[in-house]
């Protein structure tokens, strides 16, 4: 295969037309109304937890042409078959007759069916072993990325529980040193209460014997004169 056509074989399998994912524009700076003011922010929509539909992306196209590209083999091989088809596309025959016309074209360069099929095999075996890299790495970039995430997500969660026992535990003590306060608030009214009376009975019961002795008293000065 020549280096022009190295260069040129992405053409061999993106259609012309077909949608590539291409790096979105940045968003320009909003301008002023026609009052001078800048209009308020608007509030961004929530991100989806649903992962978008795949798109063709040329990054990813780019990385699995370079491995074919790398594994080329010589001469005429499913490559050049390919090339040969797109030619034909530019004919006016049905896909059957393409197909066999440009196997006739690869025999007429040596090659034979068996070998289109076995580089066209070989080919698939490269981009599946770029899968396998590729695989390898999201599920690095997923035990960086997420993995670790993950395990703090599991620490925060362990420590809200933690955390949620305490309070329960408090608010048993709570209500424990509560039932406390009102069990000695009562005592000390009971308390006052009997010392109190205690002590109305004791000046009542003072008064009394007093009034009697004092009255005797008042009486022998008044009868003894």
């Amino acid at each position: 295969m020549s280096n022009g056509f190295l260069k040129d074989f992405k053409s061999l399998f993106i259609v012309p037309g077909e949608e590539i994912a291409k790096p979105e524009p940045k968003a320009t700076a909003t301008k002023p109304s026609a009052g001078g003011k800048t209009p308020l922010n608007q509030p961004k929509e929530a991100a989806s937890d649903t992962p978008s539909p795949g798109k063709v992306n040329d990054k990813f196209l780019n990385v699995l042409f370079s491995a074919i590209e790398k594994n080329n083999q010589e001469g005429f091989d499913y490559l050049e078959f390919r090339n040969s088809l797109q030619s034909l596309k530019e004919m006016n025959m049905d896909e059957a007759t393409r197909f066999k016309s440009a196997m006739a074209m690869a025999k007429s360069m040596g090659a034979s069916m068996a070998t289109i099929v076995t580089s066209g095999q070989q080919y698939l075996q490269v981009l599946k072993t770029e899968q396998g890299k590729f695989d390898e790495a999201m599920k690095n970039q997923r035990s960086q990325q997420i993995g670790n995430k993950e395990q703090q997500m599991e620490e925060f969660s362990n420590a809200i529980k933690a955390k949620e026992e305490e309070i329960k535990k408090l608010q048993q003590e709570i209500e424990q040193t509560k039932q406390k306060y009102v069990e000695l608030s009562q005592q000390i009214k009971d308390a006052t209460r009997h010392i109190e009376s205690t002590k109305n009975d004791f000046v009542a019961s003072y008064e009394s014997l007093v009034g009697q002795i004092q009255g005797d008293l008042n009486k022998i000065q008044e009868y003894m004169k």
